[in-house]
């Protein structure tokens, strides 16, 4: 509790933490409201209203695939920025466990990737409601949480993909560039490649997409929940495997 209570301290006494999640936000919102009014405004009377409300929660989400970079970005500097300014030598005096502080550190990302989460849905379910206030849409439809959950999911799975390349490379620069190739760039090349849609549904974001229902579905919800998980926790694993004894000294780049 030490080590998670002095992590939210760092966290929330950053400026570069709020302006992060206001920018997680803002680029989903930016994404949602005109999705909303070109998605929502079509849809013909007569139709259920749990039908209504189940477009209104996935139009809510529209913008995570966005948001979610934002959030790795703010993973990967919660890392790096103790390392470019040399603090990261004070943590570690203070809390020795170095596996201590990662987790620590994941736990609050963790967090703050929930919180987006539930401004995102919540800002995004609401705007939807207003669009399509005349047919009357249900409230939760029971396909709703798997919205919610696949949207967490992605943007959890961001911000410990962010957090372990900054652990594991040090460099702000060097871990963003890797982040964006493997959240962006390496998809978009392999499936412009033939048969690059039988390998590109393992990557990151393609996998969240599939689950948010915003790419075509290749491989079972299931499989695509696994690949999330995976890359949340695997990048995360080997930087924790690779963390230095308490003893030893660090580098700070």
């Amino acid at each position: 509790m030490r080590l998670l209570a002095a992590e939210w301290i760092k966290f929330r006494t950053l400026r570069s933490s709020l302006w992060s999640l206001a920018a997680a936000v803002g680029c989903a919102l930016a994404v949602t409201v005109p999705a909303a009014g070109t998605v929502l405004t079509r849809i013909e009377p007569g139709h259920p209203p749990g039908q209504v409300a189940s477009g209104v929660w996935a139009v809510a989400f529209f913008g995570v695939a966005l948001s979610a970079l934002v959030i790795g970005v703010l993973g990967v500097i919660t890392m790096t920025g103790e390392h470019a300014s040399g603090m990261i030598g004070l943590t570690y005096t203070a809390m020795p466990s170095r596996r201590g502080v990662l987790l620590a550190k994941a736990a609050v990302l963790t967090g703050a990737a929930l919180t987006v989460l539930v401004l995102v849905g919540g800002l995004g379910y609401g705007y939807g409601r207003v669009v399509t206030a005349r047919h009357d849409p249900a409230f939760l439809p029971p396909d709703a949480w798997r919205q919610i959950g696949a949207a967490a999911l992605v943007l959890v799975m961001a911000a410990l993909l962010g957090l372990a390349f900054g652990a594991l490379l040090r460099n702000g620069a060097v871990a963003v560039v890797v982040l964006m190739a493997v959240l962006y760039v390496i998809p978009l090349v392999v499936l412009s490649l033939p048969g690059g849609e039988d390998v590109g549904g393992f990557l990151p974001l393609a996998a969240g997409l599939e689950l948010l229902r915003q790419a075509p579905q290749t491989m079972p919800a299931s499989t695509a929940v696994a690949v999330c998980a995976a890359w949340a926790l695997v990048p995360l694993a080997v930087a924790l495997a690779v963390s230095r004894r308490p003893g030893s000294t660090s580098r700070c780049l």
